[in-house]
């Protein structure tokens, strides 16, 4: 659809989670607001799809109790409906299974734990969440914990959460700040129908407060400055006063690939990608186990159904995850891996999908990085930049939070 020819307050590009997320803010502020998306819909890697009547998303996503993303969906009046997962889990161990040792009884009581092992995590248990994660924030994840667990199972134990919490599996390079401040947001939220409910509501109120939004708009190239862009799309050339991008560090950098000033976006970039199984069962042979974490090997199996509302059939939709980049054996590590904890699970299938290389995160915030890019980029006035790896936080946290900073700075630059 065609708008009216117009110079608009502010372009955003990307129709993803920073981008509805900013134009809100935005609109809201009486601004002129037109989001650009390259797809067909809206929603970026949070769009959930329809299969066999049950909800799947690109993956496993989770949103925490205490991170940025709730306390901004709660700012914008957004009320999310789901579960909180609960910390009873299971870990898989040199191919057995063991309770994860989350409470005192449990931890005392682990046949997986010797005496010493037991008494490390106790105590880090007892700390975690009062540690200084600004103080770590330069430290690799793997070097702090070889100096402060002594206990190898302990150790691999406290990886085994930080990537769950962080979707990363890269000790070395992780900073052990970011790392133990993702362990510090609570319990995960799985939610009713999926993330596509969130970016639902997201849409209704963005189209609510008057932003404008075109689909199957690839956009090629920025020009100018504040206060007049002009982009260039597969198909017309909008100008704005301000531009906001929300898509990826090499994306970003394309479009000003001619500015005189472009800004080095993408250095110190680091992805994140796993291969994901996203599964619809008609049941669970071991219906008793719905988590599991592997201790040693980086895989994730969970059971999304039991805690959310993700299907009309009385389906079980299940997402399984190898935290690492894919290769040619990975569908088949991750299907071996659900047969050790659901044997004669292929029997019940009803819909299998398999992501080979989903992008958890477009930067990994990592111990040598000097700085994480800011959401105002000073080469090019007027030019703003929100999504995972801008700002601090971590994955969807980053999104939401530096969508609303860059927001109110180009509140502060029209006033």
């Amino acid at each position: 659809m065609q708008i009216e020819e117009k110079t608009w307050d502010c372009v955003i590009i990307g129709g993803g989670i920073a981008g509805l997320t900013a134009s809100i803010y935005l609109a809201r502020a009486g601004k002129s607001v037109l989001v650009l998306e390259k797809s067909k819909t809206l929603g970026g890697r949070g769009r959930t799809t329809n299969k066999v009547d049950s909800y799947l998303n690109l993956g496993p996503h989770a949103l925490y109790s205490k991170g940025k993303s709730i306390e901004i969906l709660n700012e914008l009046g957004i009320e999310i409906d789901g579960g909180i997962v609960p910390t009873k889990a299971k870990i898989l161990h040199k191919d057995e299974i063991y309770e994860l040792p989350a409470t005192a009884i449990s931890l005392l009581t682990s046949p997986l734990l010797n005496w010493k092992a037991k008494k490390e995590l106790f105590s880090f248990f007892i700390k975690y969440k009062k540690i200084d994660t600004n103080r770590i924030i330069n430290i690799p994840l793997h070097q702090w914990l070889q100096h402060n667990m002594k206990n190898e199972v302990a150790r691999q134990l406290i990886l085994m959460l930080s990537r769950l919490s962080t979707y990363s599996n890269d000790p070395e390079l992780i900073s052990a700040g970011a790392a133990l401040k993702q362990l510090q947001l609570g319990n995960a939220i799985y939610l009713h129908y999926g993330w596509q409910s969130m970016i639902n509501a997201l849409e209704k109120m963005a189209t609510e407060v008057g932003v404008h939004f075109q689909t199957s708009k690839h956009v090629k190239k920025v020009d100018g400055s504040f206060p007049h862009f002009t982009v260039h799309t597969n198909d017309e050339t909008i100008t704005a006063h301000h531009v906001l991008s929300t898509s990826s560090p090499h994306e970003k950098a394309k479009m000003f690939s001619e500015h005189e000033s472009t800004p080095e976006i993408i250095k110190e970039y680091h992805p994140v990608y796993v291969a994901c199984l996203d599964l619809v069962l008609s049941r669970l042979p071991t219906p008793q186990i719905d988590f599991v974490l592997g201790l040693e090997n980086p895989f994730y199996f969970s059971n999304h159904s039991r805690i959310a509302k993700l299907s009309d059939q009385d389906y079980h939709v299940v997402h399984v995850m190898k935290y690492t980049n894919a290769n040619e054996n990975s569908e088949r590590e991750l299907e071996d891996f659900v047969e050790k904890i659901q044997p004669g699970w292929k029997e019940y299938v009803v819909y299998k999908r398999y992501l080979p290389r989903m992008t958890v995160s477009n930067g990994l915030i990592l111990a040598n990085q000097s700085k994480r890019p800011s959401p105002k980029v000073e080469q090019i006035p007027g030019f703003y930049i929100a999504g995972d790896w801008v700002g601090d936080g971590m994955l969807v946290d980053a999104s939401f939070q530096s969508a609303r900073k860059a927001a109110q700075l180009i509140l502060e630059n029209t006033r």
